[in-house]
């Protein structure tokens, strides 16, 4: 082995190894949060955990076929080891896909969970729906571009005794770089979404930097994608072997990252839990606040979703997490007596009382119930499953 292939060996096999256990402690951060934090394990989660298990199978396949020819010449390997490469390679294809796939499908999921308006909502589903699409194309083509299937690693052998035929590669790279595109557009798509999620709201500026920092790390996985676009070509290449270690490398990288920094937009409430942050008036649970406490039942450990409520003034609510205001007038003639205590621990009280000179003069009150509904299930905290009441009461 000459050291340019032991630099492409070893390049190969430090990626895999720094980025798997990196995504892994991320994930499994994730899934305590989620799980034991705030009691919301959801298909986020269970997508993003899906997610790492193909993203496994892609390093532990990364790895295997270094000790057997990635990233070395025909000469240096013997045709047994080749064959033994390729078939790890063909492995990588299809976890690679799996995991891109499910990667973006618990991004978009996530990001849903805390949508209002429809053509937002019908952006993530576009996205995951091209998602879907791009990478089951892409997965099926990798998968049988060879007939029979087998013929795509043992054709290594350069056996003659071996038939099977395999499409043109140039179809290959062709739709390697329409699934690239796909894959680019979707990454920025899902990272600039979260700036108009909460433009509106009602927070302070640098807690909605913050937001939109940690929702849009997603998209950081695009970058590997734009880097691959060189070296898609050396697909082409006679030394398949040696010519698209580029293309693992940056496959891996993007899976990779993208698994990890979705998986850290939810380990807020785990930064909160080890700071002792619990009077931050800005954030409970990774979600900002709307009004009132944002603490769902007795437990007081479920968020209310960042989309329940819109700052824009229109009172644009989405089916499945509803918000409803009603406002009872009543009236008391004795400013004596007194008002009754809040009914939750998410109730305010204010008092407009008349001035000293006017005693004994009529006060009104204004009785406002905020009941928020959701209906999402991975929001539900209520025995039938038809979703969390919020009642938040503010006499005046």
């Amino acid at each position: 082995m000459t050291d340019d292939e032991h630099q492409r060996v070893l390049a190969v096999k430090t990626v895999a190894a720094v980025f798997l256990p990196i995504a892994c402690i991320a994930v499994m951060l994730r899934c305590y949060v989620r799980g034991w934090v705030v009691k919301g394990f959801g298909w986020d989660d269970g997508s993003m955990v899906l997610a790492m298990a193909f993203y496994i199978m892609f390093c532990a396949s990364m790895i295997g076929g270094t000790l057997f020819g990635t990233g070395q010449l025909y000469d240096s390997e013997s045709a047994e080891h080749r064959v033994i490469a390729m078939r790890y390679w063909w492995l990588c294809e299809i976890a690679y896909c799996f995991a891109s796939i499910f990667c973006k499908i618990s991004v978009c999921v996530f990001l849903m969970r805390i949508t209002v308006k429809r053509h937002h909502i019908w952006t993530l589903y576009i996205v995951m729906i091209l998602t879907v699409l791009a990478g089951l194309v892409f997965m099926f083509l990798m998968l049988l571009q060879c007939k029979p299937l087998s013929y795509f690693w043992t054709r290594l052998a350069f056996d003659p005794s071996i038939e099977g035929h395999c499409i043109s590669i140039n179809i290959v790279i062709t739709m390697t770089y329409i699934y690239s595109v796909f894959a680019a557009l979707c990454d920025f798509t899902v990272g600039i979404l979260p700036i108009f999620l909460v433009r509106k709201l009602h927070m302070k500026r640098e807690a909605k930097y913050a937001i939109v920092g940690i929702l849009s790390m997603a998209c950081i996985a695009s970058s590997a994608v734009i880097i691959r676009f060189p070296f898609v070509k050396t697909f082409g290449d006679y030394e398949f072997l040696y010519s698209t270690y580029q293309i693992a490398i940056w496959s891996n990288i993007e899976a990779g990252l993208g698994i990890t920094a979705g998986s850290l937009a939810t380990l807020r409430p785990l930064l909160r839990k080890i700071m002792g942050s619990h009077s931050d008036p800005e954030y409970s649970s990774g979600f900002p606040r709307i009004s009132g406490s944002r603490r769902v039942g007795a437990s007081g450990q479920r968020p209310l979703p960042l989309g329940s409520l819109d700052g824009n003034g229109r009172n644009e609510l989405r089916p499945d997490k509803l918000a409803v205001v009603v406002t009872d007038i009543q009236s008391q003639r004795d400013v004596g007596n007194s008002w009754p205590e809040p009914s939750s621990p998410s109730s305010s009280e204010e008092r407009l009382t008349a001035d000293k000179a006017t005693m004994g003069k009529m006060e009104v009150g204004v009785h406002r119930t905020f009941e928020v509904t959701t209906t999402a299930d991975t929001t539900s905290s209520t025995d039938d499953g038809e979703g969390s009441h919020r009642m938040a009461k503010e006499h005046i």
